[in-house]
């Protein structure tokens, strides 16, 4: 993984391993790429008949070596630094498929611009992974709340479930959970 998701590894650890409760045996998720992903990604290697939705290939060569795992990944642009791939292609591929769960990383996120992220390419491939899901978890280190970057896939109310760390400050926590998003800490 590239340095910049080096930050905050033990918020994203501990974040990674509250997220693996939501996921059971035999379900169909997807899993974002990014660091705080992989954290959970590492988590799953004791569910039974799961099937992974994810454009992140450290992650499917990771559950890929499973045996009760399935995985399914896009085609599009491969981007290194988040070893992942993205573009239209890559969104088209979610078009007709069902998952119970999504599990979204996030550059940035504040009550004002909602989700946002550093490339425009990565936003059609995230609205068409939370059209996908009947629910969204967002995994974000408490040092992204508050924060914006270049582009915006939408407001927060894409989420259901905030899953942070113990750095999340009480006025935040209660926004979230006044927009009717859960707040997990980790």
């Amino acid at each position: 993984m590239a340095l910049r998701h080096l930050v905050n590894m033990d918020a994203k650890a501990q974040i990674g391993r509250a997220a693996a409760q939501f996921v059971g045996n035999d379900e169909t998720i997807i899993l974002d790429s990014g660091s705080t992903t992989t954290e959970l990604a590492m988590q799953l290697s004791d569910r039974q008949n799961l099937t992974v939705i994810t454009n992140a290939l450290n992650i499917a060569l990771m559950l890929g070596a499973s045996p009760t795992c399935s995985v399914h990944m896009p085609g599009g642009q491969f981007k290194a630094p988040t070893l992942s791939v993205s573009g239209e292609r890559s969104a088209d591929y979610f078009k007709g498929l069902f998952a119970q769960k999504l599990f979204l990383a996030t550059a940035a996120i504040s009550f004002e611009a909602g989700l946002t992220f550093p490339a425009i390419g990565d936003i059609s491939v995230k609205r068409a992974m939370i059209e996908t899901a009947s629910r969204v978890y967002l995994l974000a280190d408490s040092s992204k709340i508050g924060q914006t970057s270049f582009t915006s896939l939408g407001g927060i109310d894409n989420i259901h479930v905030l899953i942070t760390d113990s750095g999340i400050r009480d006025e935040d926590r209660r926004g979230f959970i006044d927009a009717g998003i859960e707040v997990v800490v980790a």
